[in-house]
This record gives structure tokens, C-alpha cells and sequence, in this order.
């Protein structure tokens, strides 16, 4: 994270006003029993390390980056339907404590409804729903930022035949089609739009190239042809984020190509998941910069960017604790040969205070002071390691 960076474009005049700094996370899918059906310390580790990562990189998300505004673009438990309102009531508790905001007043945080959240098109859970919707808000809206407009859509209720719950969306959608696209609009959702098959998704894709349409049990990698046309010529959108896939990916879709208006192409960007526990090596958050100051609208001297993206990679934590592993076992060996070498020079130099230890080389390790020595040796270097890696 220390090499992330607001983008910024070269040919903004920031001389007439502060760029609004966005920052995206998606999928963090808190770790829960549902997740892998594991017990014991196998749970406690799943549960545990995940978190730790999450923690951490959210605070130094906050401190060295300084967002304006935060959208966490759905998921954010892994069992968040499942779970009856007692047990969801915990985990929403253990989430708060995870994604503490510093300064909420000075850092507004959004809130995407995912498939993990509240379940998935005609499977859509009514009562993780309704719990989602009152602690974290409205799943569909609008809001003002930075002098743009971020259009919010639930496309996994909207994905569904349940008139009640899509309601709601297909009338902001409509509203927005009647309008003029101005502020710019960035389109927010959950589900990746649709898209032909094997479209590339660019070159910082970690695992296979390509998001492909498919469903299972409360999921659906894209959002339908049909339903994906609905929404990007009735928002119009300059430019699109998605969560749900977990891995970067960015695409082009075409906008008003069956309608009477200009028709142009509008880049999608998947963001990567905040979590190491889902599946790619470098988890990772998006950071979009807003530049559309009025002072540039009434002068005429605005161009025809008014944002600027990029991705930010956190660490590769699974390869760190292997690297842990290898370092933990190297420096075990070493104390055990310098242990030995030692008590090995005690018996040799025959001091009166080692003459118990005047056996035969193999009988050091029968010797109780002996690994009474190593394992003091090894528990400081233990503890050491332990403080730095929690600092």
C-alpha cells in the first residue's frame, strides 16, 4: 500500500479546485462457520489471520490515503444470508470492529448489498434482506460526490422475479433515463454486467482472463444480457465498478446502441477482493479520483475526463506466511546446531559446573538443561517475531 497513489490526469487543472478521492473495497466475505464447515484451530486460523489482514490494511487504508468517501461494493460476510438475526447480529458486530471507520463524519462509507448478503435473484432471503437494509441503508440510490453522480443499483434483487423487491431499482432507473446524464454518473453494482464470452479482461487479472456467465446456489457471475442493457442505457454511466468476482477485471461495454441517444463505450472495472481468503494472490481496492469543479464547468475549460482509477495491490500474505514457515524452521535448526555446539565446548573445556554433562555426544539431547537452553533461546526469537508482526 505504500506505493499507492490518488491518480490524478495530466491535463486537470487542480488550480481550480480539490479533486474527490474515492476509495473502493469489495468481497471482504468475513470467514464464519458456513464457509468451510471446519472446527477446532482450523476454524479459529480461518477465521483469525483473514481478519488480522483486513484490519490492518483497512487502517492504513484510512491514515495513508485519506479517502473523502468509502463504497464497499457487497459480500461483506461470507454467511450473511445463512444466519438466523442472533447469529448475524454477531457477525455484523465483528465486521464493525474489523472496518472501524476513523472519522466517519469526515469519511462518508457506502454500502452495496451482495449474494452472500442478502441471497441471490428468486432466492433472495427476506429476512437478511430486510436486516441488511436497516442497519446499512437502501440498496438502490443515488448520491452527489465530488460533483458527480454515483447511481448505486442492486442487480442481485434486480436479477429476480419478485416485482416487490425490484421495484425499487426499476424506478430509479427509469427516473434516470428520463434526466440528462449531468453531473457525470459512475454506476455502482455488486454483480459484474454482462459481456460476449471470453472477453479479455486486461492484463492485471491475476487467474484466467475471462469472467463467464454462469450460476449455482445463490450466485450468477453476470448480469443478464437483457438486464444489463436496461440499466447502462437508463443510468448512461461514464464509468462502471463491480465487486463479486474477486479478481481485476476491466471491459468495455457499448451505451445507446438500441435507443435514439449517442451511443459511446463505458469501461467496467472489477475490483479486486479486500480479503487473501478468496482465492487470488495480491488482494487488493480500487482509488478513483473526481475532478468536475464548477469553477472548470463555467469557464468552459473542462475536459472531457472527470475521473481517474487505478488499482491498489495489498500484499501476497499466504506466500509471506510460507516464507514465515521456512524462515521459523531455518532459525530452529540454527539454535539447535548452536545449542548443540555449545554444550558440546562445555564438556570439552571440562568446567567443574558441566562434569554432569561428560557422556557422550548423543546424550546432550537426553539432557534436560540442554533443550531447557534451546527452547529459551527459541521463545525469544518467537516473541520478537510475534510483537513485529503485530506492529
Amino acid at each position: 500500500m505504500w506505493n499507492c497513489e490518488w491518480p490524478i490526469d495530466e491535463d486537470w487543472d487542480i488550480t481550480l479546485g480539490k479533486p474527490y478521492r474515492i476509495a473502493l473495497i469489495t468481497d471482504p466475505q468475513i470467514i464464519d462457520e458456513y464457509s468451510y464447515g471446519r472446527h477446532g484451530i482450523l476454524q479459529w486460523c480461518s477465521e483469525t489471520f483473514p481478519d488480522f489482514y483486513m484490519q490492518k490494511n483497512w487502517k492504513n487504508l484510512q491514515r495513508q490515503l485519506n479517502p473523502d468517501a468509502i463504497f464497499v461494493l457487497g459480500d461483506l460476510m461470507d454467511g450473511g444470508r445463512e444466519w438466523d438475526d442472533n447469529k448475524w447480529s454477531k457477525e455484523a458486530d465483528r465486521y464493525r470492529q474489523l472496518f472501524t471507520p476513523i472519522n466517519l463524519m469526515k469519511t462518508p462509507i457506502y454500502y452495496l448489498a451482495g449474494n452472500h448478503d442478502i441471497g441471490f435473484g428468486n432466492k433472495i432471503v427476506p429476512m437478511a434482506y430486510a436486516r441488511f437494509r436497516k442497519l446499512y441503508g437502501k440498496t438502490n440510490y443515488v448520491v452527489s460526490l465530488g460533483n458527480h453522480t454515483i447511481v448505486v443499483v442492486d442487480t442481485v434483487t434486480l436479477s429476480g422475479d419478485n416485482e416487490a423487491l425490484k421495484t425499487e431499482a426499476t424506478n430509479l432507473i427509469e427516473s434516470l433515463s428520463k434526466e440528462e446524464a449531468k453531473p457525470p454518473r459512475i454506476l455502482m453494482t455488486h454483480v459484474p454486467l454482462y459481456r460476449p464470452p471470453q472477453t479479455d479482461c486486461g492484463p492485471l487479472r491475476q487467474n484466467n482472463r475471462y469472467i463467464e456467465q454462469g450460476a449455482g446456489y445463490q450466485y450468477q457471475n453476470l448480469v443478464e444480457e437483457s438486464l444489463t442493457r436496461f440499466i447502462l442505457n437508463g443510468v448512461k454511466p461514464k464509468l462502471i465498478f463491480s465487486g463479486d468476482d474477486h479478481d481485476y477485471c476491466e471491459v468495455q461495454h457499448p451505451v445507446g446502441e438500441n435507443d435514439n441517444s449517442e451511443s459511446y463505450n463505458v469501461t467496467e472495472v472489477t475490483v479486486n477482493s479486500f480479503s487473501f481468503a478468496m482465492g487470488i494472490p495480491k488482494p487488493g481496492f480500487a482509488l478513483l479520483t473526481l475532478y468536475n469543479p464548477t469553477e472548470a464547468i463555467q469557464s468552459k475549460k473542462s475536459t472531457s475526463s472527470t475521473f481517474s482509477y487505478s488499482q491498489c495491490l495489498l500484499p501476497n500474505q499466504l506466500s509471506i506466511y510460507f516464507k514465515y514457515i521456512y524462515l521459523a524452521l531455518g532459525t530452529l535448526f540454527f539454535i539447535f546446531i548452536q545449542t548443540l555446539f555449545r554444550f558440546r565446548r562445555m564438556r570439552t573445556i571440562q568446567l567443574p559446573v558441566t562434569r554432569q554433562f561428560r557422556r557422550k555426544q548423543s546424550g546432550i539431547l537426553q539432557n534436560s538443561m540442554f533443550w531447557k537452553v534451546f527452547f529459551r533461546q527459541f521463545g525469544w526469537v518467537v516473541v520478537w517475531g510475534v510483537v513485529t508482526f503485530l506492529s
